[in-house]
């Protein structure tokens, strides 16, 4: 990242270049992206708008703006982050996170949302895994049928996730001090809902058994888009159990805290590790496998 530069929009060209990169990163089509002047208006009163810049191009950008609830008060709302294809991997999507981190604790802010998608692994990752998110709200078919690549075919089911800027679980999580737990420390431990099998080559779901248990996994695909174009009924059965499951255990009050990556007899498989436990008790990591 030595040639890369963050910094604020100073100019149409700018905007414009925020412009190019949704439609490179997610394929979006016009009617998806959100337009200059939205993001001139939101970057000019108040909302959050930082650029990547390399050899004077913008290639990466976050965007967002302040929210309000009657339980928490006012936030931050990530409701974009976007690098170009060619710049994934470099470190620019968590820097931009830890600029607009610093940026809302400098105003106070205590706690950033967004959503995402929580069939996408390498979000699931990064979110959870690099930055200490969790999760106690579920969306279904949160933005309807969206015109891009990521989204083609399938229900735009969503988290909601929370990321608490100034806990312990989140600072020792940024400096490395705690890590996610890997997949051979809660295999003893957890209970799975999801069944799932092998089948022409790729893993699908086939039931759901829902069990209160005080550690939950809960499996999705490692590679949702790949089972999309040679399943897509796979795909979405797996989404709707997922969906089911996910309901089950919010409307119950577990919190989903952690995302496990397992390498199970040579295959790379996705969990999400699902607690009965208090919100405060996860941001002071208090944690049921260790």
């Amino acid at each position: 990242m030595e040639n890369v530069v963050f910094r604020r929009a100073s100019t149409i060209e700018d905007y414009k270049g925020v412009v190019d990169v949704m439609r490179e990163a997610w394929s979006m089509e016009t009617s998806e992206i959100v337009p200059v002047h939205v993001l001139k208006a939101v970057d000019e009163s108040g909302g959050f708008l930082l650029l990547a810049e390399s050899s004077g191009k913008v290639v990466g950008f976050a965007l967002g703006f302040i929210g309000y609830s009657e339980e928490y008060g006012y936030y931050l709302y990530s409701h974009m982050l976007g690098v170009l294809p060619e710049y994934r991997g470099t470190g620019i999507a968590q820097q931009l996170k830890l600029l607009q981190r610093e940026w809302a604790l400098s105003r106070k802010y205590d706690l950033v949302t967004w959503t995402f998608d929580p069939h996408q692994g390498r979000n699931a990752r990064f979110n959870f895994g690099k930055l200490g998110v969790i999760a106690r709200k579920f969306y279904v078919n949160y933005y309807g049928e969206l015109h891009d690549e990521l989204n083609r075919g399938l229900p735009t089911d969503r988290f909601l996730v929370e990321w608490w800027i100034n806990s312990r679980r989140v600072r020792e999580r940024l400096s490395g001090k705690y890590t996610p737990p890997s997949f051979d420390e809660i295999a003893g431990e957890a209970y799975f809902p999801i069944k799932t099998a092998r089948k022409g080559g790729v893993r699908i779901a086939t039931s759901l058994e829902v069990a209160e248990r005080d550690l939950v996994a809960l499996e999705f695909p490692y590679d949702i888009n790949k089972l999309r174009d040679t399943d897509l009924e796979s795909a979405l059965k797996w989404k709707l159990l997922f969906r089911d499951a996910v309901h089950f255990y919010l409307s119950r009050g577990y919190i989903i805290c952690e995302h496990v990556l397992g390498n199970i007899d040579g295959e790379p498989r996705n969990f999400y590790l699902v607690v009965k436990s208090s919100l405060d008790e996860i941001l002071e990591g208090n944690w049921l496998w260790r």
